[in-house]
């Protein structure tokens, strides 16, 4: 079992981002982005993002570099990967296992209950449905972090955020922790 990383080549946020994966398991790559010291938010369904000042933490964690092309392979042979094409479907089909096993009746358009992962980025203005957000919170003590175009969504993240909260507290939890991208009311 081992865990790959490519080379970082892909911009965003003002740096380069490469991508970690595993040969053989998610548990596995889950506990060797922990060990680097990756924040769990950076794990994308098959892979985790990582940026190119992490590298040396991944070799200190027994992270094995290899091109990008040789890293396709392996994500494809390791029978984790999951194609673009895919994405929506994983990404729609992990929304509505978070929503039921928070007794949602709607299930937003991406939703992570927990730390690891991330959904979608909030869509441009002039892409975005009406009241369209993106909330996210890593800390139950802390304020959600709300993205958004307009005060309708800013509502509409209030009022999820609230059920949100009341069905986390009946689980057992102090407030939800997570991510919701959301079209709004």
């Amino acid at each position: 079992m081992t865990v790959y990383a490519d080379t970082p080549r892909w911009p965003r946020h003002g740096t380069l981002w490469g991508h970690l994966i595993s040969d053989i398991s998610l548990t596995q790559l889950h506990v060797t982005a922990e060990r680097a010291g990756l924040p769990p938010r950076s794990f994308d369904l098959d892979h985790y993002d990582w940026p190119e000042s992490a590298r040396e933490r991944l070799d200190d964690a027994g992270v094995t570099f290899v091109d990008n092309r040789d890293l396709t392979r392996i994500l494809i042979g390791s029978g984790l990967r999951i194609p673009l094409v895919r994405r929506p479907a994983a990404r729609a089909a992990r929304s509505a296992e978070h929503a039921a096993r928070l007794g949602l009746s709607a299930v937003p358009r991406d939703l992570i209950h927990g730390l690891i992962g991330h959904v979608d980025p909030l869509p441009p203005a002039d892409l975005a449905a009406p009241a369209a957000f993106r909330l996210t919170r890593d800390d139950p003590s802390a304020a959600p972090r709300v993205e958004t175009h307009d005060e309708a969504g800013r509502r509409a993240a209030e009022a999820l955020l609230k059920e949100l909260d009341a069905r986390a507290r009946a689980t057992g939890e102090a407030a939800f922790i997570g991510q919701v991208l959301a079209d709004g009311a």
